[in-house]
C-alpha cells in the first residue's frame, strides 16, 4: 500500500468554473502549496486531483462524471506586495491549477463540484485542532434552465505569500466575470472535508453536501479570522483587503466573491487561503502618533517613521490647500471640530511609504454637573458629571481627584477635567436646608364654666405638605390640614410632611392640663352671715368640681356635698375640719384642713 501524506503543505485554493460552449464546461481547481515547509513527498503525491461531482439539491454523489485531474507546472507567488522591505521572511508559495473539462447536462438544482484533502497545517493558530482539520474546496453550478449558461468569477491576483507584523497592507483581491455580473466580496467561513483516516478520497468517499465548516478557536470568526488594528476590512463593491497585522502566526482566512445577475445570487467563488504572518524588516517605514483626545483645535503630531530623510504631511483639512508640511514633526489648528484624515509620506531616495490616520478634533471637551439644588439635613448628595472621560485628572474644589464626591453641606462645588491637552469645568450650587416647621400652643386656659381645656395649637413655618396625628387618636379630625387646631383635651400632638425645599419635616408637642392649682385656691375663713360675701365654702361658684365633707371638732361629719359649697348657716361659729377632692382640665387634687366659721354682722 502506498504511503499517503496528509496534506500539511496545502496552504490554500479555490475552485471555478467556466462555459465553452453548449453543455461543455471547464473546471479549474487552483491550489496553494506551501514549497518552503512542504514535504516533497506530499506535494508529489498531489501530482493528481479527484474532483467530485454532486447533484445540487439533494447532494448524491454523480460518478460518471468524476475527474481525475493532472495539474500543470507552479507558478510562484513571489510578489511582496510591501514597499521598501529590507529583509523578507522565508516564505514560499507555488500555485498549481489543475483544469479538465466536462460535459454537464443541464439541470434544475445545478451541480455541487468539490475537491477535499486532509489535513491542514498544525501550527495554524485560529483554528481547533487544525491537524485533524481537512479541507474542501468547493463550488455549486447555478440552475442552467432558469438563469442560463454561466462562468463563475477569477480572483485577478494570486493571494500575498506573506504579511508582515504591524504594517499596512491594501490588497487587491477583486475577480473579473466572464458574464459581467454584478460582484460582491464577502469574508466567508471556510469549509473542513476528508480526515486524517482518508485523506485523499476518491469520488467514492467524499463527503456530500451540505458540507462542514471548520471550528474557529476562542477569540476568532470568520469575519475576525487575524487580529488586526485596526481591525481588517474588505470593501464589499471592490474587493480591496484591507489589514495591519498585529501577531505573527498562521491564520485561515476565507473570501469569497458573489455575483448577481438581475439582483439574483446564481453563483460564488471561494478562497480557502492560509495567511502567514511575519515579522518583517522594512527599509522605510512611515509612523506617526498624535493625542487620542485633541482639543482647543490644535494638533502636534509625533512623527515615528523609520529610514525616512524626507516627509510630507497632508492634515486632511479640505476647506483650503495650505494643510501640508514638509516638516518632520506635525503641527496643524484645524478649522473647527471633526474628523479628518491626515496623511504621512515617508521618503528615502526612491523608497516612500505612506500612513493614512483618521483623527478626531474638538473645541473642548464638555460635562455638565448636576442642576443646583437643594440638600436636607442629614442627607448626603452625590456629585457627578453627566459624561466620563477615562484616563482624565479630576480635580474639586474640595481637593478630592475622585471623578464623583458626596457632600453634607451647603456651598458651591467646582470639578475641573483635564483630559489630554483638553481642560475645562463646571459648578453647581448646593443649599444646605434651613426651614422649620414646628409646633407651638397658644392661649392655653381652663374653661371656668366646663373645666376644659381651652386653647390652640399653631403650625409655624413654611412647608408644602401637612399632616396631623395624635396620641390618643381622636384628638384631631380626619384629614385636617390647617394650621391651627382648636383643643380641649391635653394629649400628644404630631405634624409630619415635607417643606417648601422638598425636605421632611415633624415635630410635636405634648399639652397636659393647664396650671389649675390656681383655681384650687381654697380659704380657711367664710362668713355665712347674708351679705353675698364670703358666704360659703370653698366658694358659690369654685372654677373646679369637688367633693367635700365636713367635721365638727369633735369628728362628727356635718356636711358632705358634691359640687356643692357648705353654707353654715346653722352651725355655730368656731373651727371645722374639712376633706376636699377638686377637678379641672384633667388634674385633680385632694388635700383638708381647718376652716372656720365667723357668721359676724352683716356688712
Amino acid at each position: 500500500m502506498p504511503l499517503v501524506v496528509k496534506a500539511t503543505h496545502i496552504v490554500g485554493g479555490e475552485l471555478t468554473y467556466k462555459h465553452l460552449g453548449s453543455n461543455l464546461y471547464e473546471l479549474k481547481l487552483k491550489l496553494y502549496i506551501d514549497c518552503f515547509n512542504g514535504s516533497s513527498a506530499a506535494i508529489a503525491q498531489d501530482q493528481y486531483a479527484i474532483l467530485t461531482i454532486f447533484t445540487g439539491d439533494s447532494g448524491i454523489r454523480m460518478p460518471q462524471y468524476c475527474q481525475n485531474v493532472l495539474r500543470s507546472n507552479p507558478e510562484r507567488v513571489s510578489k511582496t506586495n510591501y514597499n521598501c522591505i529590507k529583509i523578507a521572511p522565508d516564505a514560499c508559495v507555488d500555485a498549481y491549477e489543475y483544469i479538465t473539462n466536462v460535459t454537464l447536462p443541464p439541470r434544475t438544482d445545478g451541480y455541487y463540484i468539490s475537491f477535499q484533502r486532509c489535513c491542514r497545517n498544525g501550527t495554524i493558530v485560529n483554528l481547533i485542532n487544525p491537524l485533524a482539520t481537512g479541507a474542501n474546496f468547493w463550488t455549486k453550478m447555478s440552475d442552467t434552465l432558469s438563469v442560463g449558461y454561466n462562468s463563475s468569477p477569477e480572483f485577478k491576483n494570486l493571494p500575498p505569500n506573506f504579511l508582515c507584523t504591524n504594517a499596512p497592507l491594501i490588497f487587491d483581491h477583486s475577480a473579473t466575470d466572464p458574464d459581467g455580473d454584478s460582484l460582491v466580496y464577502e469574508f466567508f467561513h471556510p469549509y473542513t472535508g476528508a480526515n486524517s483516516i482518508g485523506s485523499r478520497p476518491d469520488c467514492n468517499q467524499s463527503q456530500a453536501p451540505p458540507f462542514t465548516s471548520v471550528n474557529f478557536s476562542t477569540g476568532y470568526s470568520y469575519n475576525i479570522a487575524i487580529p488586526s488594528n485596526p481591525v481588517a476590512s474588505l470593501n464589499s463593491k471592490t474587493g480591496q483587503l484591507k489589514i495591519v497585522p498585529t501577531v505573527a502566526g498562521q491564520f485561515v482566512v476565507g473570501i469569497v466573491v458573489k455575483e448577481f445577475r438581475k439582483g439574483k445570487l446564481i453563483g460564488f467563488t471561494q478562497r480557502d487561503y492560509q495567511f502567514n504572518v511575519q515579522n518583517c524588516v522594512f527599509e522605510t517605514t512611515s509612523a506617526f502618533v498624535n493625542p487620542s483626545i485633541n482639543c482647543n483645535r490644535e494638533v502636534f503630531f509625533t512623527n515615528n517613521s523609520q529610514n525616512a530623510d524626507t516627509y510630507h504631511w497632508d492634515f486632511g483639512d479640505s476647506s483650503t490647500l495650505t494643510d501640508t508640511s514638509n516638516l518632520k514633526s506635525g503641527y496643524y489648528k484645524y478649522p473647527g471640530p471633526g474628523s479628518y484624515l491626515v496623511k504621512l509620506i515617508a521618503a528615502k531616495g526612491n523608497c516612500v511609504d505612506s500612513l493614512t490616520k483618521v483623527i478626531t478634533v474638538y473645541d473642548r471637551i464638555y460635562f455638565n454637573l448636576p442642576d443646583d439644588t437643594t440638600i436636607c439635613p442629614g442627607n448626603i448628595f452625590t456629585i457627578a458629571p453627566d459624561t466620563f472621560y477615562s484616563a482624565s485628572e479630576y480635580t474639586w474644589n474640595t481637593g478630592a481627584k475622585d471623578s464623583v464626591i458626596k457632600v453634607n453641606n451647603g456651598g458651591t462645588y467646582w470639578l475641573n477635567i483635564k483630559y489630554g491637552n483638553c481642560d475645562t469645568y463646571d459648578t453647581v450650587n448646593i443649599v444646605y436646608d434651613t426651614v422649620k416647621v414646628w409646633l407651638s400652643g397658644e392661649d392655653i386656659t381652663c374653661d371656668p364654666e366646663t373645666f376644659k381645656l381651652k386653647g390652640w395649637v399653631r403650625v409655624s413655618g413654611q412647608y408644602k405638605d401637612l399632616n396631623w396625628s395624635s396620641d390618643p387618636a381622636g384628638l384631631v379630625p380626619a384629614n385636617f390640614k390647617d394650621t391651627v387646631l382648636s383643643i380641649d383635651k391635653k394629649g400628644l400632638f404630631f405634624i409630619n410632611g415635607y417643606n417648601i425645599n422638598g425636605c421632611p419635616y415633624k415635630d410635636s408637642l405634648s399639652i397636659e392640663a393647664v396650671d389649675t392649682k390656681k383655681y384650687f385656691k381654697i380659704g380657711n375663713v367664710f362668713s355665712p352671715n347674708g351679705d353675698s360675701i364670703n358666704e360659703a365654702f370653698p366658694a358659690v361658684n369654685a372654677a373646679y368640681l369637688y367633693h367635700l365633707i365636713i367635721f365638727d371638732r369633735w369628728g362628727v361629719k356635718v356636711f358632705e356635698g358634691e359640687n356643692e359649697p357648705w353654707y353654715a348657716e346653722q352651725f355655730a361659729d368656731g373651727m371645722y375640719f374639712y376633706f376636699i377632692k377638686m377637678e379641672a382640665c384633667g388634674l385633680d387634687e385632694q388635700t383638708h384642713g381647718v376652716v372656720h366659721v365667723m357668721h359676724g354682722k352683716k356688712q
